[in-house]
């Protein structure tokens, strides 16, 4: 291995683990304040956001055009190309920005919920302050520099957390939500803003733009199409049941996938920049896909089957009994998101590569049929609850697709991918059932939860340990840094 190869090494490993730390310092008061915000406001309050949000997941996405994607896999980006990103990203917010101004009391109207013309309006304020962290994050990724991630994080989680708080506390109701979200938004991205010391001004370079363009514009549709198909069921489900089904259905869902995005956020944060520098070595990206996978995947899925084996006593504790109908969608949530990282993983690396052409091409065929999967599902279901069933099969779909180019791509054959994965799904399963009958000792839920945990942790560990796990060894190995990645 030589020079340039360890110092790559040494950052990426270090790089993990700061990112690892924001994720875990963000989600842990981000989980807090959300469940004590949630024991304070009714779900009804909870179901006006949310739809919302459906809407402001596609202006992000539209927002960084995939350009800031495009920012990280050029290996020689520099003060041009930001600066003509920059200046695109923030035209196309202000432009959306203007548009939901005026279509607000259509939406409301729609859905309605009257109070969703101010809730947008106010909220749609934080779109151009995502455009400026696009392009922010962009820089820092492709550094390398995870630690400032820690510390924007820290503060912008901080802040909002208390403005969050104290405006539930004096009845504000909805505008807690808002207030909390907008404030994130904003330190968060002045931290990050002033710590990177980005200089940045609104300037276009045609041709970078086109080159940018090229590859990020397929990123781009394949982001919205992803949108897409995530928020079809929270938009259906506010039009056509309750706005506490829709609360329920999207607090049910957002824990789970909190877990399960910071988790795989964490490790393919870090490796789609890691894997940039080595797009012209296959050997390597087979090796760098194979440890995100094994590792990836023995940190992910006991965590996202042992939370779906204590929904019911984690919710009964800390979200109280009004919140128990969202049981059901935690647990089919934690089943469906958990193979994330498979998906990440196949993805990161055809990004890597710069083949966004394939990566559009995957994406079409996956939308495709996820589209199918749900207009099926929306006509023959009468429930929210046979709605979300359809994310499972989904999942299934997602798992056989993203799997295929890298066969070709890389070498990543299906044997290699049960090699690195099955043996943790297994372990994972075992442990899961191991909790879920802890579940039915006659105990308090305070106590039952902390006998699920502790049967859970000791189990899954002994097994691995027992079994002389590869994926741990080589998690081990890595935070230790003692020998190399392979």
């Amino acid at each position: 291995m030589d020079q340039q190869e360890q110092d790559i090494k040494k950052k990426a490993v270090t790089g993990a683990i700061w990112k690892f730390a924001e994720r875990i310092l963000a989600q842990t008061i981000s989980l807090f304040v959300s469940i004590l915000i949630a024991r304070l406001l009714d779900p009804s309050d909870y179901g006006v956001v949310s739809i919302v949000t459906v809407f402001f997941a596609f202006a992000n996405v539209i927002i960084s055009g995939g350009l800031n994607t495009a920012l990280i896999q050029k290996k020689d980006a520099d003060k041009e190309d930001y600066n003509t990103v920059f200046t695109v990203s923030m035209a196309i917010a202000l432009t959306l920005y203007a548009v939901m101004f005026l279509a607000a009391p259509w939406i409301a109207k729609i859905y309605r919920q009257p109070l969703l013309t101010s809730i947008i309006r106010v909220l749609g304020l934080a779109l151009p302050i995502y455009a400026l962290k696009s392009i922010v994050c962009a820089y820092v990724s492709a550094n390398l520099k995870f630690k400032m991630f820690f510390y924007a994080t820290l503060g912008g989680t901080l802040t909002s957390a208390v403005v969050g708080v104290l405006m539930a506390l004096k009845g504000f109701g909805a505008w807690a939500l808002v207030a909390q979200q907008l404030t994130n938004a904003t330190i968060d991205t002045l931290i990050l803003f002033c710590v990177t010391r980005l200089k940045l001004s609104f300037q276009i370079a045609a041709a970078r733009l086109r080159t940018l363009w090229k590859y990020g514009s397929r990123i781009m549709v394949s982001s919205l199409l992803g949108v897409a198909v995530a928020q079809v069921n929270p938009l259906f489900i506010g039009l056509k049941y309750t706005s506490a089904d829709l609360s329920f259905y999207t607090k049910g869902r957002s824990i789970p996938e909190t877990l399960s995005t910071s988790m795989t956020y964490t490790i393919s944060s870090v490796l789609f920049p890691v894997l940039a520098r080595y797009q012209d070595d296959k050997e390597r990206l087979l090796q760098y896909t194979r440890l995100y996978m094994s590792v990836a995947s023995f940190v992910v899925f006991p965590v996202m089957l042992g939370f779906c084996a204590v929904a019911r006593n984690f919710v009964d504790i800390f979200l109280t009994e009004k919140w128990l109908p969202a049981v059901y969608y935690i647990q089919i949530v934690c089943i469906s998101s958990m193979f994330d990282i498979v998906a990440a993983g196949n993805c990161e690396t055809i990004k890597a590569m710069g083949r966004s052409d394939i990566f559009l091409k995957i994406e079409i065929a996956k939308k495709s049929g996820y589209m199918i999967t749900l207009a099926l599902f929306l006509l023959l279901s009468n429930s929210p609850q046979i709605l979300a069933i359809s994310m499972l099969v989904c999942t299934v779909i997602q798992v056989v697709i993203n799997s295929i180019p890298n066969v070709k791509l890389i070498g990543y054959k299906v044997r290699h991918q049960l090699a690195d994965l099955l043996p943790n799904l297994v372990l994972s399963l075992i442990m899961c059932g191991s909790v879920i009958a802890m579940g039915y000792l006659p105990v308090t839920p305070i106590i039952g939860l902390v006998i699920q945990i502790a049967t859970g942790v000791g189990i899954y560990v002994l097994l691995a340990f027992i079994t002389r796990n590869r994926s741990m060894r080589h998690l081990i190995a890595t935070i230790k840094n003692r020998k190399h990645l392979s």
